[in-house]
């Protein structure tokens, strides 16, 4: 039970990154663009839209990300469950 604990914690390492990353890609991303926008259309509403805009998309690429890998963890659980159900 131990063991299974501290490779969960050793999973979730990767998975702290990866959101950092994907969160700073997506508002980077969107800054830059409402910068470059908002100086070739003289639109100075722009780059603060695109700005919300990167902080959204980058939460909601978070969120996908962590649905997935809790439901990784779930399927894990439950092969382990049964390999253990089938060795007893």
């Amino acid at each position: 039970m131990k063991r299974r604990k501290n490779r969960n914690i050793f999973r979730m390492l990767p998975l702290i990154s990866q959101l950092g990353i994907c969160m700073l890609t997506c508002i980077f991303i969107c800054v830059f663009l409402g910068s470059f926008l908002a100086q070739e259309l003289h639109q100075e509403l722009l780059f603060p839209l695109m700005l919300v805009l990167g902080i959204l998309a980058g939460m909601r690429s978070c969120y996908k990300m962590i649905q997935v890998f809790y439901k990784e963890k779930e399927s894990d659980h439950h092969e382990t469950d049964k390999m253990d159900k089938g060795n007893q």
